[in-house]
């Protein structure tokens, strides 16, 4: 898998937070100005939404 972070992805781009073959699948969302960070939500459960600051290093380059 690549490294990237958060703020080079695109909208709706997937990535995982480890580098593993089990770790969940994310989805990068909108940019919240008022908390200055990243949406993004679980690729399985929408509701499951996650705040991430846009230095994150996250792993791409993956297929499921």
């Amino acid at each position: 898998m690549q490294t990237t972070t958060i703020r080079a992805l695109a909208k709706g781009e997937p990535f995982r937070l480890k580098d593993s073959c089990t770790a969940p699948v994310w989805v990068r969302g909108e940019y919240s100005r008022q908390a200055r960070k990243y949406s993004t939500h679980r690729f399985d459960d929408v509701n499951h939404e996650r705040l991430l600051g846009g230095e994150r290093v996250v792993y791409v380059g993956f297929t499921f």
